[in-house]
């Protein structure tokens, strides 16, 4: 058959099908240019996600390209946007606010400025991209795909790692003893957890086409060598966004009636400690470098309670109190915690800004979703169920973050500015734009 379809010149005619597509797709450009424009930006920000782990040079050159397409698109559809829609728009200003005071009140302005504004083109344009390609269940669906191409792919250069020692895409080693795929750290973890948790929501799409067992396989063809992975970098953390987002599901999609999904994330926990003891013992908790660390930054704080030390000054700052760690090394730049970092570097003002920022979306997004949730029981149209599991992917991000990185971690927020500003657009278009246009 194959030779068949090569003297029938099947390549030649794919080659054909494909210019005859871009043709089409470029003649846009004068028909419906908002449409061209908008498509450019979906691709862009689609292939953003789905090789995410390839390298920093990909994650820094992405966004600033999407951008150039919003802000075409935006020419052409401003009206029809979700940003223009978006009554919490004003939350975003709270977020500028914080970052403002970690860079003019920081004990060094110009290495806060530094730290802070490497998420400039990586981070913090992200909410706008991302909630401009969420507008409707095919979209939604396409970036779940997204974000399971993601972890299949990853888990797959992970077991090349353990099988020959370098991963394949940057031939990173296992970092002391830990595997971590082409991020070239163990905390690929986090990242899988992160994106494990909004590509689960292949599961309801696999639903619609096959059985419960049929889509039971196919998921775990797909996450399972994500899954070896992330028990080879052996991330607690990640864990426990995992097992988090689990509940919080449970909770939001069918409230009192949740014990199954308790048991779930028990099960989570328990598989863990399972395989890997060693990181969930008593001793191995209790002599975690996290427990000094947590109380450098709360001492930091304490010395800069109104608008704190400044962004990416925990090292200095506890440094100059005298503090060194007895786990980590000298150089350690943050505490560990998300919520100690956001308090140390922008005080008490900086950090009230930032929490009503960061949970303000949050809560709106639970209470939006959970309402529709409730109202389609018996779930046959699917689109909350994916705007759920992107919102289930941003509160996974806070509850990894009360043990993992700092705020300006720009991966790490990246992929949380994904995941909201998806959960944004998907709620505003459910809601209004295109309320009439959610037939799964």
């Amino acid at each position: 058959m194959r030779i068949d379809w090569l003297a029938d010149g099947g390549p030649q005619k794919a080659l054909d099908i494909v210019k005859e597509r871009l043709g089409q797709m470029w003649l846009l450009r004068h028909t419906d240019p908002a449409g061209f424009w908008h498509g450019l930006l979906f691709a862009t920000f689609w292939v953003s996600i789905a090789l995410f782990p390839i390298g920093y040079g990909f994650r820094e050159a992405t966004p600033p390209l999407c951008l150039v397409f919003l802000l075409v698109w935006y020419k052409y559809a401003w009206r029809q946007s979700v940003l223009r829609a978006l009554k919490l728009k004003w939350l975003f200003a709270l977020a500028g606010v914080m970052v403002v005071i970690g860079v003019i009140f920081s004990n060094n302005p110009m290495a806060s400025l530094l730290h802070a504004g490497t998420g400039i083109n990586k981070a913090f344009i992200l909410p706008f991209i991302a909630m401009e390609c969420a507008r409707d269940s095919r979209q939604l669906k396409l970036l779940v795909l997204a974000c399971a191409f993601a972890c299949f792919w990853e888990g797959l250069d992970g077991i090349w790692q353990w099988l020959t020692g370098r991963d394949f895409i940057m031939g990173y080693p296992p970092h002391d003893g830990r595997l971590t795929g082409s991020l070239g750290d163990y905390t690929v973890g986090n990242y899988l957890a992160l994106a494990i948790v909004p590509g689960a929501g292949i599961w309801f799409i696999l639903r619609q086409k096959i059985n419960a067992l049929g889509s039971l396989l196919v998921c775990a063809g797909i996450f399972l060598p994500a899954l070896f992975l992330f028990m080879g970098a052996s991330s607690r953390s990640g864990m426990l966004a995992i097992a988090g987002a689990i509940l919080l599901w449970g909770i939001m999609a069918h409230g009192r009636h949740c014990l199954k999904f308790v048991g779930l994330a028990a099960l989570v926990a328990l598989t863990f400690f399972i395989l890997q003891p060693h990181r969930l013992l008593p001793e191995s908790i209790l002599d975690d470098g996290r427990w000094d660390l947590w109380r450098f930054g709360w001492e930091v704080f304490k010395e800069h309670p109104l608008l704190g030390a400044g962004a990416g000054q925990y090292n200095a700052a506890f440094r100059a109190l005298g503090y060194t760690p007895f786990h980590d090394a000298i150089t350690i730049s943050h505490p560990h915690n998300l919520y100690l970092d956001m308090l140390y570097a922008h005080g008490i003002i900086g950090f009230a800004a930032g929490m009503t920022f960061l949970f303000g979306f949050l809560i709106w997004g639970w209470r939006k979703i959970r309402a529709k949730l409730a109202a389609n029981r018996n779930c046959s149209d699917i689109y909350w169920q994916l705007a759920a599991c992107f919102w289930l992917g941003y509160a996974a991000w806070l509850i990894n973050g009360i043990f993992g990185h700092d705020f300006y971690r720009i991966w790490w927020l990246a992929q949380a500015m994904m995941s909201m500003g998806i959960m944004i657009g998907a709620v505003v278009c459910g809601y209004g734009i295109n309320a009439q246009k959610q037939d799964g």
